[in-house]
């Protein structure tokens, strides 16, 4: 009896955390975009607070989606792919797998965008140049965390691994490339990353992937 009141308790605090976290979000999104029509802020600081914010709202609403579900943080965790077992070798091995697959088929973009002289252009250093040290930082080790917790540990066992993929692609829209290569490519990335992800139960190598594909792109606007 004593048992299952704490874990009612534990699930009862985690609900209340996970709401008050996702609230707190969106209202801190929503006052920045009124705060940017307004003219308080600039367009380079609304950009930074709401791609932040919006970043860290993806995993809030995976967590209190979960706890509203009734289950505790634990379980949450689990459910995400963060507690798991596989070993730390094979984490390592397949996020690099994933990521020279990644690296390889922008290889070919650039070769064939050279070749045939096509103007294939990412525009992903609009994203990033200019910004502070900082966001770059969030953009390469906590952006990739909120994103994977989101898209593969909340999505794909909900909508499955082509409807997750197709909305991660949709993320990357605003950046404005040539012939819709980011959206190409992101929905590339999360066609593979939801399979890895779906097969294993772990979040860690598609988070490792993500996260060095994401290196090598702000390296690259620098």
């Amino acid at each position: 009896m004593k048992k299952n009141k704490k874990i009612k308790g534990n699930s009862s605090k985690f609900k209340a955390i996970s709401y008050s976290i996702f609230y707190i979000l969106l209202f801190s999104f929503t006052l920045a975009l009124l705060l940017y029509f307004y003219s308080y802020i600039t367009l380079t600081t609304a950009n930074i607070s709401t791609t932040v914010i919006f970043s860290l709202l993806l995993p809030a609403l995976a967590f209190a989606y979960l706890a509203h579900s009734g289950k505790n943080l634990r379980e949450a965790l689990v459910e995400l792919g963060v507690v798991q077992r596989l070993k730390v070798v094979r984490i390592f091995g397949i996020g690099i797998v994933l990521f020279l697959a990644i690296f390889v088929m922008e290889l070919i973009i650039t070769l064939v965008s050279v070749n045939f002289n096509l103007n294939i252009e990412t525009n992903a250093c609009n994203v990033v140049t200019g910004m502070p040290f900082w966001f770059l930082l969030f953009v390469v080790l906590i952006g990739p965390i909120n994103e994977e917790l989101f898209f593969r540990g909340f999505l794909v066992k909900r909508i499955g691994i082509i409807p997750s993929a197709l909305l991660f692609a949709i993320l990357h829209a605003g950046y404005g490339s040539t012939f819709g290569i980011d959206i190409i490519a992101a929905f590339i990335f999360g066609l593979i990353a939801g399979y890895i992800f779906k097969k294993t139960d772990s979040i860690y190598p598609t988070l490792l992937a993500h996260a060095l594909v994401n290196l090598i792109a702000v390296l690259g606007c620098i």
